[in-house]
């Protein structure tokens, strides 16, 4: 089965016909509008209470069955400030239920493990009409590093009016292509949380003891209050100094972190970015930071640079002096960064150990830190009562 996702705002039924050219068994149309795909809230009930299966009752959710049981999904999509909306990334962002919350290594980077046998090959639309060559290119290669731990092959729809097949390939992230700038000391950094967590986010911890420690310099807007969104995008144009605080989620931010950037205009002023994963290496935000030097230069703001800081997975199950210990490198960080007016290169490299791991390492990680992740993994599933349903494979040939 090939199922063809269309997330757009504006429907092109011809768009169709001339997809449907390049298959030779009849697309099953999915058509996903903007209320049809909430955003995900990183609550892991599909990883711990109920495994595979979304706590949203939404269509996105009922549409489960028609990715999974497909050999092929096509997924035509919208773009916005120079990366894909936040429809399209809330799409991406659900579809972590068809994998576990359990570790693998793959090339020295940890990656989810897989809940079913085959996935969809991904077949990615857009069209590129205002996008920079580099903004086309670091699209491209988020899509592919999506589809890659996706476990699913990657292509892009490309030409106008013959469109063909383009397959994705691997190729490093572009970071790094705009260097971090500086500023005079700040007298204010307005912090906006990117957290999609209704409550207990490592990011609300974190930027708690960033309050404690700079006081009146850092002011938090969390962006989950989205009836506040209209205004903190005006109040954008004149605020000198701005940071984005977030989670990596599926390879970049949120989706409604991707929903208050769009409302974004250019204004004067300081950017930067600050990225906090469970994944131990650095290098899985690579892709976004490559992003977010973008993003600095089409907003006209000065980029201060983009802190990257893995491995926190597990900050809250610590006793508080160890929670403290790895908070500490972050609210430093961003004490240098307000009190200087720059990012202190060393506190950058030291947060971004380890980019990668090398052979030895993953020899040590398989032996340790694998086994004690998927431990606590499993500790939380026998808590929840659903440790004996956690290989389900809830939407497995349920086509109707």
């Amino acid at each position: 089965m090939k199922t063809l996702f269309d997330l757009r705002e504006k429907q092109d039924v011809g768009l169709y016909e001339t997809i449907q050219n390049l298959y030779d068994e009849p697309l099953k149309v999915v058509r996903l509008e903007e209320q049809s795909i909430k955003s995900c809230i990183g609550c892991w009930n599909c990883w711990l209470k109920t495994p595979g299966m979304c706590v949203m009752k939404d269509e996105m959710a009922e549409s489960y069955v028609d990715y999974v049981n497909s050999d092929t999904a096509i997924l035509l999509m919208d773009t916005a400030q120079g990366f894909l909306n936040h429809r399209a990334k809330a799409f991406l962002d659900r579809t972590i239920p068809h994998h576990h919350p359990y570790i693998e290594l793959v090339d020295g980077e940890c990656h989810h493990v897989e809940r079913y046998e085959n996935y969809p090959d991904m077949v990615f639309y857009y069209d590129n009409e205002g996008l920079t060559n580099r903004e086309e290119q670091i699209i491209e290669d988020y899509l592919y590093r999506t589809a890659y731990h996706f476990k699913a092959k990657a292509y892009r729809l490309v030409g106008q009016g013959n469109l063909q097949l383009h397959a994705l390939d691997s190729r490093s992230a572009k970071n790094h292509a705009v260097a971090f700038a500086s500023t005079d000391s700040i007298e204010k950094l307005v912090i906006y949380n990117g957290s999609p967590r209704v409550s207990g986010s490592n990011s609300a911890l974190i930027l708690k003891r960033v309050v404690k420690a700079l006081g009146d310099k850092v002011e938090i807007r969390d962006l989950k209050d989205r009836d506040r969104w209209q205004e903190w995008a005006e109040s954008f144009k004149s605020e000198k100094h701005v940071m984005f605080f977030m989670p990596l989620y599926v390879h970049a931010m949120p989706s409604h972190v991707m929903g208050f950037i769009e409302k974004l205009e250019v204004s004067e002023g300081s950017i930067s970015f600050f990225v906090q994963s469970g994944f131990p290496e650095s290098s899985q935000s690579n892709y976004l930071e490559a992003y977010f030097e973008q993003l600095a230069v089409r907003l006209g703001r000065t980029y201060l640079g983009t802190a990257i800081k893995g491995g926190m997975e597990g900050l809250q199950m610590r006793p508080e002096s160890a929670q403290e210990n790895m908070i500490k490198p972050l609210v430093n960080t961003i004490e240098n960064l307000v009190n200087e007016g720059k990012f202190n290169k060393t506190d950058i490299f030291q947060l971004a150990k380890p980019i990668r791991y090398g052979k030895g390492m993953q020899i040590l990680f398989r032996l340790l830190s694998q086994r004690l992740l998927n431990y606590f993994w499993d500790q939380k599933l026998r808590g929840n009562g659903a440790y004996d349903k956690r290989f389900d494979r809830p939407y497995l040939s349920l086509i109707k």
